[in-house]
């Protein structure tokens, strides 16, 4: 593939992922329309899936990192009495329930007894890693692992619609949360067994799917500038973070990684406590790094000076 070095593309591009190729091969697809490599996605989408899957280009890959632990809202469609090996449509059946006894109040309870922090165990056709190799790795081979659980975290869930067997579910989720696994735990609790039929996400962070592109959209977009147009500016995306601005001459220095001290700084962009994601700005709004705040923004003034109140992540300039 021929490469355009074109300084201009750093950015983000939320794209419409069809169900059918896997996120890598959306990715691929993006840089063969582009001409240009620099490009990540943030999190992946099953190949059964569909929904939005952004990407960051050129400078905007320095943010990856920040932008992983976004929230992500799913439309998830689930089967009940029936399971599959890959707890999705695309797996063998494996136990089937027949004559579903299920009042929609019961699914309902069910359903959103799942709200709040919860303990998942991932499937095991998924790429998460064991011992160096992927879970479905080891699935294939039918060898048998012990699949540690997570902690996730399901910040809203409720029912959407309840047509016997399938039943409709809107999921706000944290990263990490497997909607796959989720369906085959509601079907658990409802003594039905239940897999993923399918799967939308409808958002990630910012981007919803109303303000995604199709990447036939992106294609046209290459004539002229149309693709700096449709980049959402990576400063635009994290300048919600709480931040400090510092001095000029703090700036000058900050490719070194100076420590951070009091008078450095010039003021603060919304409070912040200990240990929360934060921004160093300069004057003009510029992030020129973020990281970690090691104290609180109220507390920031009453230090003697000494105390160490900043930790690197990144520096971006």
């Amino acid at each position: 593939m021929k490469t355009m070095d074109n300084k201009n593309y750093h950015g983000l591009l939320a794209v419409n992922k069809e169900v059918g190729p896997t996120s890598h091969d959306t990715l691929d697809e993006l840089r063969n329309i582009l001409k240009y490599k620099k490009i990540g996605h943030i999190g992946t989408l099953d190949p059964g899936a569909s929904g939005v899957l952004v990407f960051c280009l050129g400078d905007a890959l320095k943010t990856v990192q920040f932008l992983v632990d976004w929230d992500k809202e799913y439309l998830a469609k689930i089967k009940l009495g029936e399971i599959t090996d890959t707890y999705d449509a695309q797996g063998i059946i494996i136990k089937k329930t027949n004559n579903l006894k299920l009042d929609g109040e019961k699914i309902k309870e069910t359903v959103l007894s799942f709200k709040e922090q919860c303990w998942q165990t991932p499937p095991l056709y998924s790429a998460i890693k064991y011992k160096g190799k992927k879970l479905y790795q080891y699935a294939r081979k039918k060898e048998e692992i012990e699949v540690r659980k997570r902690r996730v975290e399901i910040k809203e869930i409720e029912v959407k619609e309840i047509k016997l067997p399938y039943i409709v579910i809107k999921v706000t989720c944290s990263k990490g949360t497997y909607i796959r696994s989720l369906a085959y735990d509601i079907g658990e609790k409802l003594g039905c067994g239940a897999h993923l039929f399918s799967l939308c996400r409808t958002r990630v962070g910012p981007f919803e799917l109303k303000d995604v592109y199709e990447l036939e959209e992106v294609k046209r977009a290459t004539n002229g500038n149309g693709i700096l147009r449709i980049l959402v500016p990576w400063e635009q995306v994290l300048g919600n973070l709480p931040a400090i601005v510092v001095t000029e001459e703090f700036k000058t220095q900050i490719k070194n990684g100076p420590e951070l001290k009091r008078e450095d700084i010039i003021s603060i962009e919304k409070g912040f406590s200990p240990r929360e994601k934060i921004g160093l700005k300069d004057r003009e709004g510029t992030i020129l790094a973020i990281g970690e705040s090691l104290v609180s923004s109220e507390d920031l003034w009453r230090l003697d000076g000494k105390e160490k109140v900043f930790q690197y992540r990144r520096v971006l300039v």
